[in-house]
């Protein structure tokens, strides 16, 4: 296969999921030995890029015929096989910058997001989900399917590289939950639920790390509902102190009321944990309940609680969900399962159009 110069570009709020998949995509094709150049806009400009160079050039909205022409000189400059946009965003300055080129470089959209609308004018789709994917293609006459290359390939785990295989719940065992503490991520609800399963007697310790702008709200919450000595709110935490949390737990929790996909449940496969999360419809991508997990409903603290006491009194079953989501991690989730797969992808939609 071709080593491909590709340019990995990402526009609009990309906190969160998406700009860790936009570094991670630059790592897979990194890995297959093709030469990448990441590109954002300044709305990014507290995120890092790690190891990475980052080129910046500033837009505003959709229409921006400045930035398009920038970016058409950094086209011409970079002379790219493929280009990887992370947003619709994105995709429209790429499209725009290239309108009357006689050389047309063809743009893959990765949808992070299900409002796809504004992605579709992109030559090609990686789609994180199925459902991703079907809403992409509900907009798509058969043509457009046929016509342009697409694919679901989802996002990807980082493997431990320390021991981190399945075990039984221990007593009383240690709930971890590691998100943004905004208002989709659910967390409010996680604490309502443990308040539910100590007002039960049934012992436990939570550890619910992040930041946000709920923080201090969930931190007052917990207070409220007696919580104080059963629930840490240690903020961000990174490096040797997140592998000992995750080393830890007993159940991982992601109360998510809506999510895309949640990179925290291939996380919570590769470290090999009993996962609890929710059956919202981006979820349920990935999380199977009753094989891989157990989803209780989204927004509700007492399905929640009743998931946590059914896993805590169900060890062996507990176990079972972890070890079906570490072998999920090592088949399907990982850094190089997926790297295979966003090599073959690229190569596809070069040839495709050369």
């Amino acid at each position: 296969m071709k080593k491909l110069k590709i340019i990995n570009a990402v526009y609009g709020d990309a906190t969160g999921g998406r700009w860790q998949a936009m570094l991670d995509i630059a790592n897979t094709l990194k890995s297959f030995g093709h030469e990448v150049v990441l590109l954002r806009g300044t709305e990014n400009q507290h995120l890092k890029s790690g190891e990475w160079p980052i080129t910046v050039i500033p837009n505003k909205g959709f229409y921006s015929v400045t930035a398009a022409l920038k970016i058409r000189k950094f086209i011409e400059q970079q002379q790219p096989d493929v280009i990887i946009a992370h947003s619709g965003k994105a995709v429209w300055l790429f499209k725009n910058a290239m309108l009357g080129m006689s050389k047309k470089i063809p743009v893959i959209a990765v949808n992070h997001s299900h409002n796809v609308k504004r992605t579709l004018r992109a030559d090609a789709f990686i789609h994180i989900t199925p459902y991703v994917q079907e809403l992409v293609q509900k907009r798509q006459t058969p043509e457009e399917r046929d016509a342009k290359p697409q694919q679901v390939i989802s996002n990807l785990t980082y493997l431990p590289k320390v021991t981190a295989e399945p075990r039984l719940i221990k007593q009383p065992p240690n709930i971890v939950m590691l998100t943004r503490m905004v208002p989709n991520k659910g967390v409010h609800v996680l604490i309502d639920a443990l308040a539910i399963l100590n007002n039960k007697g049934l012992p436990f310790h939570a550890v619910l790390a992040g930041q946000g702008e709920m923080l201090e709200q969930c931190k007052a919450q917990a207070q409220r509902l007696g919580l104080a000595d059963k629930v840490e709110f240690p903020g961000w935490i990174g490096g040797e102190d997140k592998i000992a949390l995750l080393q830890n737990a007993d159940i991982v929790a992601l109360p998510s009321i809506t999510e895309i996909q949640g990179i925290g449940i291939l996380d919570a496969f590769a470290w090999g944990k009993t996962l609890i999360t929710t059956d919202d419809i981006g979820i349920r991508q990935t999380a199977k309940h009753g094989i891989n997990a157990w989803c209780a409903k989204a927004d509700d603290a007492q399905s929640l609680a009743d998931g946590i006491e059914y896993l805590i009194q169900h060890p062996d079953e507990a176990l079972k969900f972890a070890q079906q989501g570490k072998k999920e991690a090592l088949e399907k989730y990982c850094f190089e399962q997926i790297a295979k797969k966003h090599n073959a992808f690229v190569n596809e939609v070069y040839e495709f159009y050369s």
